[in-house]
C-alpha cells in the first residue's frame, strides 16, 4: 500500500526554499515525531530534510544550465507503512552519480576532511549517509531515497 504525502514540481530554487516550511510540517505530521506513534525522531526528520534538500539542489544544479525552463519534481510517500520514499526528478540531462561517488570515496580513503572536498559530491555523500538506500535512474536525472521507518 502506497500512502502519498505530497507531489510538487518546482521551477526555481527560490520556489523550493519558500515551500520548505510546509515540507517540514508534512514530514512531521506523517511520520509522527511526537508521542507514541512516532516513527522517526525530530533529529531524524531534520536529517531527512537535509538529504532531501541536497537531492533537490542537485536537480536544479544539473538542470539549470541544460534546459531553458528547469523543473524539479518532488514526490514523497510511505510504502507499506514501513518505508519513506522520496523521489526527486529533474528535466535536465542528468549526471553520472557513480563517477561522482568514486571521487568522494577516493577522498574519504585518503582521509581528507569533508570541508576540503569542495562542492562536488558532498550532497551525494550526505544522502548516502542519511538514507538507507539511494538509487539513480540510468539517465542520472532522478534519484530515489529510501528510509526504513521504525
Amino acid at each position: 500500500m502506497r500512502h502519498k504525502l505530497m507531489r510538487k514540481t518546482f521551477h526555481s530554487e527560490q520556489e523550493f526554499r519558500h515551500y520548505r516550511g510546509q515540507l517540514h510540517q508534512c514530514l512531521e505530521e506523517a511520520l509522527g515525531c511526537r508521542g507514541e506513534r512516532a516513527t522517526l525522531s525530530e533529529n531524524e526528520i531534520t536529517m531527512l530534510e537535509v538529504a532531501l534538500n541536497e537531492a533537490v539542489n542537485n536537480g536544479f544544479k544539473y538542470a539549470l544550465d541544460k534546459v531553458s525552463a528547469p523543473a524539479v519534481t518532488l514526490s514523497i510517500y510511505v510504502l507499506h507503512s514501513k518505508f519513506l520514499v522520496i523521489r526527486v526528478k529533474d528535466n535536465g540531462s542528468g549526471f553520472r552519480a557513480d563517477q561522482v561517488m568514486a571521487k568522494v570515496w577516493a577522498l574519504e580513503e585518503n582521509e581528507e576532511e569533508e570541508w576540503e572536498w569542495g562542492e562536488s559530491g558532498r550532497g551525494i555523500f550526505i544522502m548516502e549517509a542519511v538514507m538507507d538506500k539511494v538509487r539513480y535512474n540510468a539517465k542520472g536525472n532522478s534519484v530515489m531515497l529510501l528510509k526504513t521507518l521504525a
